[in-house]
């Protein structure tokens, strides 16, 4: 840590052990010492435990790494029922001590944590998995056959096995019921799923996940994050509201901090829990049209409520109260006298819903999530649902006939009903705790309210001084980059605040096979971020055979040689940028500005024909190659804009289903030096939806404008000029010759083909298999010189997106094949991705 940094030990860390331990691991020690753990909450391992029950009994591989065909939970729901298992199959609290004690010894060699597994359990790691699949399904089978489960009707009808949740069921004012839909193949909407067919009635932006939404007189209210356009780590939570009749939507609070947002019986009114950067708590109400606070309840202890919701009548509010001894249920009235409905304890009940003399409510106690009721006449409490997997999010119908909730099942959340029966539902009676799987955690660390013995104490404050922590390392170390076409290697540190960003290293060219030092500073503190980097080293460049007039004797033959650029660089550019978040609906934005001014020295420029510079000699027409700057300085200015708004996406979508974005760079030499030349260039993208779910039509049009002079060797007119770099898509498949107007635009098909879910071993997990179809236009046009070109080509690109050595970050490669229709050429070409998480 101390020689190589933080980033360097975290990398160490994830070679030595998979990161299902570390998480599950954490998950298991939150469980065992505290009465919250997640381990201790059904819902947590539900969709897991579904997966089994119902004979989804995936590989490790695809346990572990997840799928696109099928819904699997992330690492640390697999991770907690890994590291538990193991402990209670051997008894042993020190287990995994002991496997990460060999592991961590020698975390370079591959599959070293497998090996350390057998070692103590036996079994190598896939086998340890197969072990706790088969235990752990055949006891919760033996469970379910003890069980009578609840007879419901179905309201939800489902056309597809894709795993999908219809979540918040509420009945709208004609009778039919709104949930929100999400799942590995839908992003969140509200929808109408009275029918036949759901009918999407809106897409919220990115949702603040409290646990309900809430709807009254055809409106709903949900939280939703909005983000300060500049500093990424402020955010808010706001309130929107959107009526469905009307279809428009009223953004009732902004800059706020709010959890939770429940309508009053006339939608004139939503009540909240606002929590400030203090971590002051306070349950409050606001006026929709004027969206003004007109209440304020005291709260002089600071307790936290959350899931607020109103009584049918509107006297009164009740919500989840959470204070240091435990949760419980309160009703608040409107003159602030609050009652307690269920009380304080470390029972983990929620969605409480006011209706009558009845509170309805969700509770873990019998080991599912179920519905429960507090009659609050008798003050007598009775268990409604008995669930398989889980039952949650209760609402009463219109005409309290029935009551609505969500049933999980093995393809997601439905949408299920009951009729409103109070004669059904059994009196609840309190049962000696179930023999629970964490419960052996517990024991074995014999400590299960260890937060309570820490003792408390009260730190002096004072004012950080960001002047002195410029340059305070919290984060340092060796970086490695390898983006296909060059190699950076070097340290980088980030001082407390990431505020100031250092980088010092050296960077390999693959492509030119030559190396530059490089330095780079990023000052982040104010509102445009300023950037200074500095690089310095050699420049070689291979251009090919050309074929060109040599000069034999008394006659000049026509030769063809192999032509190479070498030259030495050295580089300083420095400038401002405003990188802006403009997301505030479910399309997911950004906008960029910058400026920067740049200078280079070019030393020791020639060719490997005759020694010189971009000039080659020939009694034919003399070349030259103005895309280098010889030998001589370029100060050049560089301005860029980027901007893009795209449709937020479901994990099974390549691309967005709709969307556009903007590139705009221009360059300019207006500082003086040995060199000038200017060049703008724009491209745009839009993405539209396919034919079918997940395909995607996409494209982009660009258009760019270079300076080329003639030149004129004798008089040395035009030699100064100097081209930039090609800023914009070209078509693929050809060899591009630069003009000085170019127009380029494209058109393609991208689709899923197949999600195979393969394992090679523990090599290779190949998860997905893509094609995209293409076709690509360019023109380009040289007014100087009176020639133009038109280049069209067609093809295909089939990408493969896999995982090596059970890591799970996600890499992706394929194979491109174009067909050059004009200039007609063929081209096979080998495409290595970026990462995918």
């Amino acid at each position: 840590y101390y020689l190589l940094g933080a980033n360097t030990l975290a990398a160490m860390s994830y070679a030595a052990a998979p990161q299902w331990f570390w998480e599950g691991d954490a998950v298991a020690t939150e469980t065992a010492f505290t009465k919250s753990g997640r381990g201790r909450i059904p819902n947590f391992g539900v969709v897991f435990k579904a997966n089994l029950l119902e004979g989804r009994k995936f590989n490790y591989h695809k346990q572990y790494l997840r799928s696109y065909k099928h819904n699997i939970p992330d690492h640390y729901v697999f991770g907690y029922h890994m590291v538990n298992y193991l402990r209670e199959k051997t008894g042993d609290a020190a287990v995994w001590g002991k496997i990460t004690k060999r592991s961590w010894s020698v975390p370079f060699i591959p599959f070293a944590f497998s090996n350390a597994v057998k070692k103590e359990s036996g079994m190598y790691v896939t086998k340890l998995y197969e072990s706790m699949v088969s235990d752990l399904t055949k006891r919760w089978k033996e469970e379910m056959e003890a069980m009578q489960f609840t007879p419901f009707e179905s309201v939800n009808q489902r056309k597809s096995s894709a795993y999908t949740d219809y979540l918040y069921p509420h009945q709208l004012e004609n009778g039919d019921v709104l949930a929100m839909r999400r799942g590995i193949g839908d992003i969140e909407e509200f929808v109408n799923i009275q029918g036949s067919k759901p009918i999407k009635l809106f897409t919220p932006g990115i949702m603040n996940e409290t646990g309900m939404i809430s709807v009254r007189k055809d409106k709903i209210a949900w939280n939703e994050f909005h983000y300060d356009p500049r500093w990424g780590v402020r955010n808010y939570s706001v309130i929107k509201v959107y009526d469905i009749n009307t279809k428009q939507l009223t953004v009732v609070s902004e800059k706020s901090r709010y959890g939770g947002a429940a309508l009053s019986p006339d939608a004139t009114q939503v009540a909240t829990v606002r929590t400030d950067t203090d971590y002051k708590h306070a349950l409050i109400i606001i006026d929709i049209n004027s969206k003004r606070i007109v209440k304020e309840f005291s709260n002089p202890e600071n307790a936290f409520y959350a899931m607020p919701r109103w009584s049918d009548d509107g006297s009164k509010i009740v919500a989840l109260k959470i204070t240091k001894p435990g949760k419980s249920v309160v009703s608040v009235s409107m003159q602030g006298e609050e009652s307690v409905l269920l009380p304080e304890s470390n029972e983990n009940v929620g969605n409480p819903v006011l209706n009558g003399n009845y509170l309805f409510f969700n509770s873990p106690v019998s080991g599912i999530d179920n519905i429960y009721t507090v009659d609050l006449t008798s003050l007598q409490r009775f268990q409604v649902t008995s669930s398989k997997y889980g039952a949650y999010n209760p609402s009463i119908s219109n005409d309290r006939k029935f009551i609505f909730y969500n049933e999980q099942t093995k393809d997601g959340m439905d949408v299920v009903k009951i009729p409103f029966d109070p004669s059904s539902w059994q009196a609840y009676e309190v049962k000696p705790e179930a023999k629970s799987f964490y419960q052996h955690l517990v024991e074995q660390e014999g400590r299960p309210n260890l937060l309570d013995s820490i003792p408390q104490q009260e730190f002096d404050q004072k004012k950080y001084s960001k002047l002195k922590g410029l340059v305070n390392p919290y984060s340092w170390g060796p970086f490695f980059n390898n983006s296909f076409t060059a190699i950076d290697v070097g340290i980088t540190s980030k001082d407390v605040l990431s505020t100031t960003t250092i980088n010092a290293g050296y960077r390999y060219d693959l492509n030119e096979r030559t190396g530059q030092t490089a330095f780079s500073l990023s000052f982040q503190g104010w509102f445009p971020i300023f950037d200074f980097s500095f690089s310095d080293g050699d420049r070689e460049i291979d251009e090919g055979d050309l074929l060109y007039g040599k000069i034999i004797g008394p006659d000049t033959v026509a030769v063809i040689e192999n032509l190479t650029f070498k030259w030495h660089e050295r580089t300083v550019e420095t400038g401002l940028r405003i990188p802006l978040v403009t997301t505030r609906s479910r399309f997911i934005g950004n906008f960029s500005i910058g400026n920067s001014i740049g200078y280079t020295a070019v030393s020791g420029f020639q060719n490997s024909i005759d020694g010189g510079g971009r000039i080659i000699p020939s009694n034919l027409p003399q070349y030259i190659f103005r895309d280098y700057v010889d030998n001589g300085k370029l100060v050049f200015n560089h301005f860029t804009m980027t901007g893009q708004r795209i449709l937020k996406q479901s994990r099974r979508d390549i691309n967005s289903k709709w969307g556009q974005a903007f590139f705009l760079d221009a360059y300019g030499a207006p500082f003086g030096g040995d060199f000038s030349g200017s060049q703008f260039s724009f491209y745009g993208l839009g993405y539209f939806p396919g034919m079918f779910k997940h395909h995607s039509i996409w494209g982009y049009w660009g258009y760019q404008s270079s300076k080329i002079e003639r030149a004129v060797i004798s008089s040395g007119q035009g030699l100064n000029n100097y081209i930039f770099r090609n800023e914009i898509p070209l078509p693929r498949g050809q060899s591009i010759s630069r003009a000085e107007k170019f127009y380029s635009m494209s058109a393609n098909y991208t689709l899923p083909v197949w999600y195979p879910d393969i394992a090679i071993g523990p090599l290779l997990n190949i998860q997905r298999i893509r094609f995209n179809g293409f076709v690509d236009y360019g023109f380009g046009s040289n007014p100087t010189f009176g020639t133009s070109q038109t280049y069209l080509s067609t093809g295909f690109e089939a990408k493969c997106d896999f995982n090596i050595f059970r890591f799970l970050p996600q890499l992706n490669m394929g194979i491109r094949y174009s067909y050059g229709i004009d200039p007609a050429v063929t081209k096979v070409e080998i495409l290595i991705g970026t990462f995918n998480f």
